[in-house]
């Protein structure tokens, strides 16, 4: 994947240049005339660039500044670094260190040598491979790291984090939200007549069928063993059940089909509403669960809902 650079030069004809010989190397380029617009382009474009070419003599801000601010901006948004190589006519050994202490990695002497930039490009782009595949497995870590592994849904860590966003967004704008939790009733049962393959592919089946029924925005989780949780955004009092009746028949009005065996499943639902109220993700899962917990003691296959 060649890199995208940012030229940053007031001097038309040393853009000009540069832009032609990348084109040549095959890199893509977008460009700057002076440190504000440096720090701008570096704004809309810092998702795909792969360095900064920066003059150091600019008009209104100069590159030593611009690049100052394009690190805080990093920094604050927490986005890998960017390498950076000054451009200067300057050979002082006092404007070489500046560079590097303003957040500079390299520093080229004008008139640039077509040679050592492509040398330094091609030094560049290994950078950049690099800094792609470390950024592409830390997406994956990071996924690995908030989905269970069988069912592929949000595990404990990851669901109580999204409850407390939600928690945090319904005391900001009062709009009301639901949690639930469910669990597969008698599922010991499952695994110890069927084996524990067996269980896996029903609890598998049974996340499958309630993900295909809820809305945009709500979120399923994994909360431990045959314990799950749901979190419903923007729902009103009049809709909980209704919805979770939806989700119980979506599970029991078929068993789970396992190799030649059909597998009866369902499930018990608690489920509880939060409007705002100064409690905590610890309490709310708490009213939830003692919905379940009555839903199981009442007969099992069955919402309960507990609004408050």
């Amino acid at each position: 994947m060649p890199m995208k650079v940012l030229i940053a030069d007031d001097a038309n004809s040393d853009r000009l240049l540069l832009k032609l010989h990348l084109s040549k190397l095959g890199y893509k380029t977008i460009e700057a005339s002076n440190g504000q617009e440096a720090i701008d382009q570096f704004v809309a474009h810092s998702q795909d660039l792969d360095l900064i070419l920066m003059d150091v003599q600019m008009p209104r801000v100069n590159g030593f500044e611009a690049v100052r601010a394009i690190r805080t901006i990093q920094e604050e948004q927490k986005q890998e670094w960017l390498p950076v190589i000054f451009l200067s006519a300057s050979a002082e050994d006092e404007d070489i260190e500046g560079g590097i202490l303003a957040g500079g990695d390299d520093y080229l002497m004008k008139p640039i040598s077509q040679k050592v930039l492509s040398a330094k490009m091609l030094a560049m782009q290994r950078i950049a491979d690099m800094r792609r595949r470390l950024v592409e497995s830390n997406l994956v870590l990071e996924q690995l790291a908030s989905t269970d592994y069988l069912t592929g849904v949000a595990n404990r860590r990851a669901f109580e984090m999204m409850l407390d966003r939600e928690i945090t967004f319904t005391r900001r704008y009062g709009s009301p939200m639901a949690c639930a939790i469910f669990d597969l009733d008698k599922f010991k049962i499952v695994n110890d007549t069927y084996g524990h393959d067996a269980g896996d592919a029903v609890l598998v089946e049974v996340v499958s069928r309630i993900k295909s029924i809820l809305r945009r925005g709500d979120t399923i989780g994994r909360l431990g063993g045959e314990e799950f949780g749901v979190i419903l955004p923007k729902v009103s009092e009049t809709e909980l059940l209704d919805i979770f009746e939806r989700y119980r028949i979506a599970v029991a009005e078929q068993p789970v089909k396992y190799e030649s065996i059909e597998i009866p499943v369902t499930i018990s639902v608690g489920v509880t509403l939060y409007t705002g109220y100064l409690e905590d993700r610890i309490a709310l899962l708490k009213r939830a669960d003692q919905s379940l917990y009555e839903a199981k003691e009442t007969g099992r296959n069955k919402v309960v809902c507990n609004p408050i």
